[in-house]
């Protein structure tokens, strides 16, 4: 039963993804450094965290699983910033975005969005909407 709402939820955050428009010039910058599995540092913007997405809390083993993820895979890496004007600043500072990778034309890849990824590889879920 829990893989199969698993499923759901990565499905609909997949397709609301994909059917908004991807802006992600709004912003970019290399990730300096990593809080957790859903919140990091990018040079020149400040602290961004994963919009419509939750990872675990440090201070477990999940937690700590989630943010060697990220620091894997954003870490010293060019991001690209889709905003979520929709969405409030958080409490510890962090404006939630989507985050797209760049492609090899050092361009932004729209098929490899960060929130996407992290829900996928079973380090996040995504929140209810």
């Amino acid at each position: 039963m829990f893989c199969r709402l698993a499923l759901i939820l990565i499905a609909v955050i997949s397709a609301f993804i994909l059917s908004t428009t991807a802006s992600p010039n709004e912003a970019s910058g290399i990730v300096t450094r990593v809080v957790d599995g859903d919140t990091f540092e990018v040079q020149g913007f400040g602290l961004v965290s994963l919009a419509g997405v939750t990872s675990p809390e440090m201070g477990t083993y999940a937690g700590s699983y989630a943010r060697d993820f990220t620091d894997t895979h954003l870490l010293n890496t060019q991001v690209f910033l889709d905003i979520d004007e929709s969405a409030a600043k958080r409490d510890d500072g962090s404006i939630p975005c989507l985050v797209y990778l760049s492609g090899s034309s050092g361009l932004p890849n729209l098929k490899k969005c960060f929130n996407e990824m992290i829900v996928d590889a079973g380090y996040a879920v995504a929140n209810k909407t």
